[in-house]
C-alpha cells in the first residue's frame, strides 16, 4: 500500500516533544509519510525554550519547493513560522493552490521579538486555511482582545472564520469546565462545544501540534473538517492518557502518539 503524504512546516524541537518531531511521530503512528520543511531550530527541553534560531526565508522556500515539485502532498500543516517574512512566503505558495487541505496552527507562544509583525503576516495565510487551530492565547493575539470563557471562544472562532478559514477550532486544553476539557469548533456558521474528560497528567507537550497534524492527516484521506477535528481530539486524549505516568525530563513531558504504554515488548 502506498502511503498518503502529509507535509509539516515548522520548527525542530531538540527535546523531541513538540514541533516537527511531534508532527512526524503523529504521521508515522497514523501510517502516513511525513515530509517536512524546517523553519527554525529550537534549543529546548521539557522545562523551557532557551533559544529559537529562525532559518533564512530562502532556505525555507527552497525546502518547500523541492517537496512540492516531487511528492504528491495531500495535506499541509504549519506550526512555528518564526518571522513575518517566512509567513508571507508560505502564504504566497498557499495562494497558488499548492498547499492542499491546509491546517494552520498559529504557534505564537514560542516566538518573540517580531510577534506583532507575525500576527499581521498571518492575515495573508488565513484565507487559504481549511482549518485554523489556535489556543486561547493565540486567538487573543490574532484578534487583539482577551479570549477567556467558552462564550469568548465561540465569538473568537466566528471572527477568525470571517478572515477566511472554513473551520476554526479554539483549543482550550487548559480550560476546565467541571470534569471536562473543552474546545470550541466553528463550522458552517455555527459554534459547537467539544467536550472530553479532563486527564490529569503533567505530560502534555506536543498536544497542540499533534492535534493539528492529526486533523491534516484525516483531511488528507477525505474526512470533512468536523469529522477530522472530532477524530483528532479523541486521538490526542488517548495520547495524553497513555503518557500520564511517564517521567521523561523534569518538566512537561511528551505524549504517547504510538500507544507505547499499552504495548508489551517480548
Amino acid at each position: 500500500m502506498e502511503p498518503t503524504v502529509v507535509l509539516t512546516i515548522g520548527a525542530s524541537d531538540s527535546s523531541g516533544g513538540s514541533g516537527l518531531q511531534a508532527d512526524l511521530r503523529t504521521l508515522a503512528a497514523l501510517r502516513m509519510h511525513g515530509a517536512s520543511v524546517v523553519t527554525a531550530v529550537m534549543s529546548r527541553n521539557t522545562r523551557d525554550v532557551t533559544d529559537l534560531f529562525p532559518q533564512p526565508t530562502n532556505v525555507v522556500t527552497a525546502q518547500l519547493g523541492c517537496v512540492l515539485e516531487d511528492l504528491p502532498v495531500a495535506a499541509v500543516k504549519t506550526g512555528i513560522l518564526p518571522t513575518p517574512e517566512t509567513a508571507v512566503a508560505i502564504a504566497a505558495r498557499a495562494r497558488t493552490g499548492a498547499l492542499p487541505n491546509l491546517v494552520v496552527d498559529p504557534v505564537l507562544t514560542a516566538v518573540s521579538g517580531s510577534r506583532r509583525g507575525l500576527v499581521a503576516a498571518y492575515e495573508r495565510l488565513l484565507p487559504h486555511a481549511s482549518v485554523l487551530t489556535p489556543n486561547r492565547e493565540e486567538a487573543s493575539a490574532l484578534l487583539g482582545w482577551d479570549v477567556f470563557t467558552p462564550t469568548d471562544m465561540a465569538a473568537a472562532a466566528s471572527q477568525l472564520s470571517a478572515r477566511g478559514p472554513r473551520c476554526v477550532v479554539i483549543t482550550g486544553g487548559d480550560f476546565a469546565a467541571g470534569r471536562d476539557a473543552i474546545d470550541v469548533l466553528w463550522s458552517d456558521g455555527e459554534a459547537r462545544v467539544l467536550h472530553s474528560p479532563r486527564i490529569a497528567s503533567r505530560n502534555t507537550d506536543g498536544s497542540g501540534a499533534t492535534f493539528a497534524t492529526a486533523v491534516a492527516a484525516r483531511l488528507a484521506i477525505g474526512d470533512e473538517a468536523d469529522a477530522a477535528v472530532s477524530w483528532a481530539k479523541g486521538f490526542v486524549g488517548r495520547a495524553i492518557g497513555d503518557a500520564s505516568d511517564w517521567r521523561l525530563g523534569g518538566g512537561t513531558g511528551p505524549i504517547d502518539q504510538f500507544g507505547w504504554s499499552s504495548l508489551t515488548l517480548r
